[in-house]
């Protein structure tokens, strides 16, 4: 039998109260609260106005829905008590438990027994009291993401005070792994809000045979808004240093990104203080002018070199800074830089003349991009050949300060150029692509110091190439057809040996003596020449089903030129490039030159690379599976370069392997190996192990600058709460 009640009234009127409209009345009517049930029997005592629902008890009021085996109401002092098994689900939310208290009047509860689910997390405790609107005290409180019936892990605090969509309170806190605690923490709070939240960061721990017992990471994370965050963290090392850093980052899509890291650290033994200062910020403005600027400075020149862990961080020689704005104006492109560049591994008092700084302030360039320099007719049968003639202009400004241990070079110029390019196809196969340029320099001063000196200069080039193909059918390797093609080309450069400046028409030889060369503002020189190339391309196609697929299999460029102003050497070393990718598994280069007079090589290298995927069987039993095998992947690649004119060579292998031995264990290692010197440069051996909820992470490894291993248990789904290991001789 099912009974549903669908008014009932809590906050019942006083019959002796006279009949009234007055503002009492109003205020009675108010307290009236409606609530709805069902159950399969139900019990009503009408003295006391107690109610008892029996058999899958269901009670609905406000946002709150209880079902439970027995709910019990008590009119006296108000008072819902739910027996046996109870779920309670408030705004979205679900708590279970063995039994329930609600009081109406104080809004306040308790749970027995209770277990929730909370987003990717599960919580349970002993009793959860409702002392608040959103205020919650759980006894005995555990929380996992392990929603295995047997847990691998859990969090455990004898106490936890909970603000639902806001934080978790707790104190002490202990971590189990199979019931047995690992960890312990004084105090803690857990962000419970969605999304990103402020709070405190989970530290590392480890130790280290130089650092001895460590703590890194601990901090604080800062949110500002939705764009911008900063992580304010420290690392606290036994035996070595004390540091400091601050991570920002902000990002707002289609306008600005940008981040900046500064780090301070006190080293204990030298007692001395370092900095760094890194960052960079991107920002485009509606009106379509772009600025980029970019920052990195550091307390000493060693700085990476000593204090990195990564061996890339560590061999970085150059600190680059700058500022740049683009803006384009119609077709005209502007830009404007300042750029700083300082060399970490100068050492003047051993090698003369090195540079220990690179200053450019301003670097200024404007380029109209090529356009047609006739108007091309709507008409296709009126275009003509001079249709196809472009034109485009640039101007470029550079103030350089270059600065050395003995001395200080600084330089400006402004260089413009322009010039018009042509294409066209005779006869429909000989492409001819004609050009001439024009160039004018002027300096603030020359070698002689005379102030603004200028030059002009000029020259024309000429491009005849054209394609020659062959179609072949072949069922070699699955293959419908082979195509071979041959691109002949020949360019021809020409530049006069006369270039004009204040004094007239200057031979070319002598510009050296007395102009400066920098960047890319170059010397008037005079040129004749003859480029040849020679390419071949060999491509397959294969049909499978409806789809069609091409690909290269084989390409091999020959190119050499002719200096027509040399009469004993004219010809330059034949170069020659050979790209073999039969496949996407094997890929191979080979780079070289032959000279023609000597009957040498002057260059060779050979690089290749190997992709394998697939499954071992090697482990497996023989009988009694229906696995495929371990997946396994293999990448392997190989560097030669012959040593010729008094170079070495070189010689040098890498090598990635992974293999997973089971569903949870994995195996990877890798591998960066010298033959000519027969050693290892590095090593690194990974074993890996899936536990669920937890990952077991053990990384070997060993390098010419850095040897040691680390040992790391993660949750997955909570990758900031790790337990770690590691012990490294750097």
């Amino acid at each position: 039998m099912t009974l549903l009640l669908i008014l009932m009234t809590l906050y019942a009127t006083d019959p002796t109260e006279p009949d009234s409209t007055s503002r009492d009345s109003t205020i009675t009517a108010e307290r009236l609260e409606t609530i709805a049930y069902s159950a399969d029997s139900l019990v009503f005592y009408p003295d006391t106005g107690d109610l008892i629902l029996v058999g899958s008890a269901t009670l609905d009021y406000r946002d709150m829905t209880l079902t439970s085996d027995t709910v019990e109401y008590s009119a006296t002092d108000e008072i819902i008590t739910a027996r046996g098994e109870s779920e309670l689900f408030d705004r979205g939310e679900s708590v279970t438990g063995n039994g329930m208290i609600y009081s109406i009047p104080t809004r306040k509860g308790r749970i027995l027994n209770a277990a929730s689910e909370y987003e990717f997390g599960f919580y349970t405790g002993s009793t959860i009291t409702r002392i608040g609107r959103n205020e919650f005290n759980i006894v005995d409180a555990r929380f996992t993401t392990c929603d295995e019936d047997s847990i691998h892990y859990y969090f455990y605090c004898p106490v936890m005070k909970v603000f639902p969509e806001d934080k978790a309170i707790a104190s002490p806190v202990y971590l189990y792994i199979e019931n047995t605690p690992v960890l312990y923490f004084p105090y803690w709070v857990f962000p419970i809000r969605r999304g990103r939240q402020p709070g405190f960061t989970m530290p590392k721990f480890g130790q280290t045979s130089r650092d001895g017992r460590f703590l890194r990471g601990l901090g604080y994370y800062f949110i500002f808004s939705d764009y911008a965050d900063l992580w304010v963290h420290g690392d606290i090392m036994e035996k070595t240093r004390f540091v400091l850093a601050a991570d920002e980052r902000h990002r707002v899509r289609y306008i600005c990104n940008g981040n900046l890291r500064t780090e301070w650290r006190r080293e204990f033994q030298a007692q001395r203080d370092r900095w760094m200062i890194f960052g960079n910020h991107l920002h485009d403005f509606p009106d379509g002018t772009t600025v980029r600027v970019q920052g990195e400075f550091l307390s000493d020149n060693s700085y990476l070199e000593e204090t990195q862990q990564n061996p890339e961080d560590r061999m970085t020689g150059e600190l680059h800074s700058w500022i740049s704005v683009n803006r384009y104006f119609g077709r005209m492109s502007f830009q404007a830089a300042m750029e700083r560049t300082s060399y970490l591994n100068t050492d003047p008092d051993t090698i003369p003349g090195e540079v220990e700084s690179n200053q450019e302030i301003p670097d200024i360039r404007l380029s109209l991009p090529s356009a047609p320099l006739f108007r091309t007719p709507s008409d296709p049968s009126l275009v003509r050949p001079w249709h196809s003639i472009y034109w485009n202009a640039g101007a470029h400004y550079l103030s350089r300060d270059r600065r050395m241990e003995e001395f200080r070079a600084t330089n400006s110029a402004l260089k413009v150029t322009s010039g018009l390019t042509g294409s066209s196809r005779l006869w429909g196969w000989l492409s001819v692509a004609p050009s001439i340029t024009a160039k004018g320099i002027i300096y603030d001063r020359d070698r002689n110091d005379a102030n603004f000196p200028w030059w002009l200069h000029g020259s024309a080039n000429l491009s005849i190439a054209t394609d020659i193909y062959g179609i072949f059918s072949t069922r070699l390797f699955g293959l419908d057809a082979l195509r071979h093609t041959i691109t002949p080309s020949l360019s021809l450069q020409w530049a006069p040996d006369r270039y004009l400046n204040s004094t007239g028409l200057m031979n070319s030889d002598s510009a050296g003596a007395e102009y400066y060369t920098f960047s890319d503002f170059g010397l008037p020189s005079s040129s004749r020449t003859i480029a040849f190339n020679l390419r071949n391309r060999l491509e397959g196609k294969m049909s499978e089903r409806d789809r069609i697929t091409r690909f290269d299999i084989m390409s091999l460029n020959l190119s050499t030129s002719a200096n027509l102003e040399e009469s004993v050497t004219p010809f330059s070393p034949l170069s020659a490039t050979l790209d073999i990718s039969p496949s996407q598994l094997f890929s191979i280069s080979v780079n070289g030159s032959w000279d023609l007079y000597e009957n040498e090589l002057t260059n060779l290298s050979l690089s290749s690379s190997m992709r394998l995927s697939g499954y071992d069987r090697t482990l497996l039993p023989d009988s009694g599976t229906t696995r495929l095998g371990m997946p396994l992947r293999l990448v392997a690649s190989h560097y030669y370069r012959h040593g010729l004119e008094g170079t070495e060579s070189i010689s040098k292998f890498r090598l990635s392997a992974s293999l997973d031995l089971t569903p949870g264990w994995s195996l990877e290692y890798s591998a960066y190996y010298d033959a000519m010197n027969e050693n290892f440069i590095s090593q690194s051996y990974t074993l890996s192990r899936d536990l669920h909820c937890w990952e077991a992470v053990f990384v070997r490894y060993i390098s010419d600058v850095d040897s040691g291993f680390y040992f790391k248990i993660n949750i997955i789904d909570i990758p900031d709460i790790k337990i770690e290991q590691h012990v490294s001789n750097f």
